[in-house]
């Protein structure tokens, strides 16, 4: 696929996805990394190999317990191939790095996708050793090393306890979309709580 067809793909999902989250009703605040002023929230730096810039494709705030206004990072693959797997190692890596360096900027870290991928380990998906070796997988440009062993020796094995419980998976499907609540009964349910004084 040319890139200017994967570019407006993603930026589709990450629409949809946003669309997706905000029919939850469970957000308070979302944006893509389009957003000409709240993308700038999702973009980063890998702290070796030149300092490549690294984002999420969403972003937002949490509304309801136990999430409540917890800010959240999505990342977003809106095609279906082998390489899923890879992303989602890149997705990982990510994830241990922002909430090393950047734990005030995200508290939940969510990866969307319309196709399973990993089915023979899926449900290992969140698990510290899947966490490690995405970490492994992005150890030049997350730690600045080459060799696995060592690359293994500097992972944060505390940090990883504490960001597996902060992973989600979601797929979703052009089905499900069409079930979302509509934007006319999403707005009652916010006007309502903005008259409550709940947002």
């Amino acid at each position: 696929m040319p890139g200017e067809a994967m570019h407006k793909k993603g930026a589709d999902g990450a629409q949809r996805a946003k669309r997706w989250l905000d029919a939850t009703t469970r957000t308070r605040a979302s944006w893509t990394n389009e957003d000409e002023i709240a993308g700038g929230r999702l973009e980063f730096n890998w702290p070796h190999a030149g300092q490549e810039p690294y984002s999420f494709d969403v972003g937002g705030f949490l509304y309801g317990k136990p999430f409540d206004n917890h800010s959240f990072m999505a990342e977003v693959k809106n095609y279906s191939g082998d390489s899923l797997g890879n992303d989602y190692d890149d997705f990982l890596a990510k994830c241990y790095l922002t909430w090393r360096e950047n734990a005030r900027w995200a508290n939940q870290f969510m990866f969307l996708t319309w196709h399973p991928f990993r089915i023979k380990s899926w449900t290992q998906l969140r698990d510290p050793d899947a966490i490690a070796k995405g970490c492994i997988a992005n150890r030049r440009r997350l730690f600045g090393i080459e060799d696995e062993v060592e690359a293994q020796a500097h992972i944060d094995t505390s940090l990883i306890n504490e960001l597996k419980d902060r992973l989600w998976v979601v797929v979703l499907s052009e089905k499900q979309e069409q079930l979302l609540i509509s934007d006319q009964d999403r707005a009652l349910i916010v006007s309502s709580r903005i008259e409550k004084g709940l947002m």
